[in-house]
């Protein structure tokens, strides 16, 4: 194992982007090569509790490392294309990165209100500063941002709905495909408390638009 205080940022952020791109084990690779320590935003999720109703498995990185399994097992079951497996592997991993900085305990309840809008704004702060790549950044940090969209409508969304939110991930540089992916990992990596694809009916509806 390398001595975290022997390596540069911008070594971390190639390690990240390696593991990434080829780890199909994503959690274990983090471990190994205490790349958790070397990033304070990955080492503050452990040290952030979730509400045991919705998230039974743990903390925020116990969470983040099994979505961050669970996108890599999907690109590896799909075959998804060269180029795209960092993308939904870092999303994944990173989507509750705000939580740490929003996290409150209110009338017994733990929440963590506006966690996806300053989890893209710590991701788009992390990225350059570790040297990811611009546009990776900015499509992992698009789908950070919006990967709560699905509970601002109740049931089907209008296509309206699916139409913005379609435009804004293609702007930058990612697809709704590729949010459905991290949505549905999100909810798989809660255990018992694991809800139904909340991806579907925005797939479903983009569907009849095309």
């Amino acid at each position: 194992m390398t001595d975290r205080s022997t390596r540069s940022e911008r070594e971390v952020g190639a390690a990240l982007l390696a593991l990434a791109r080829q780890e199909s084990v994503p959690s274990r690779a983090l471990r190994a090569q205490d790349l958790i320590g070397a990033i304070p935003e990955l080492g503050a999720l452990a040290e952030t509790p979730q509400d045991p109703r919705w998230h039974p498995e743990g903390d925020v990185l116990v969470h983040s490392l099994w979505a961050a399994d669970l996108a890599a097992a999907h690109v590896d079951e799909h075959g998804v294309r060269p180029g795209r497996r960092e993308v939904l592997v870092l999303a994944a991993l990173f989507h509750d990165v705000g939580k740490p900085q929003t996290t409150r305990r209110q009338d017994g309840r733990i929440t963590s209100h506006g966690h996806a809008e300053r989890g893209a704004d710590l991701f788009r702060t992390m990225g350059r500063r570790l040297g990811l790549p611009r546009p990776l950044v900015v499509a992992v940090a698009a789908i950070v941002e919006t990967h709560m969209a699905h509970l601002s409508v109740r049931g089907e969304p209008t296509p309206k709905a699916v139409r913005r939110l379609r435009d804004r991930l293609l702007a930058a540089g990612t697809s709704l495909d590729e949010w459905a992916v991290v949505v549905r990992c999100d909810g798989e990596a809660r255990g018992p408390a694991a809800r139904p694809d909340a991806s579907e009916p925005w797939r479903r509806v983009a569907g009849r638009m095309s």
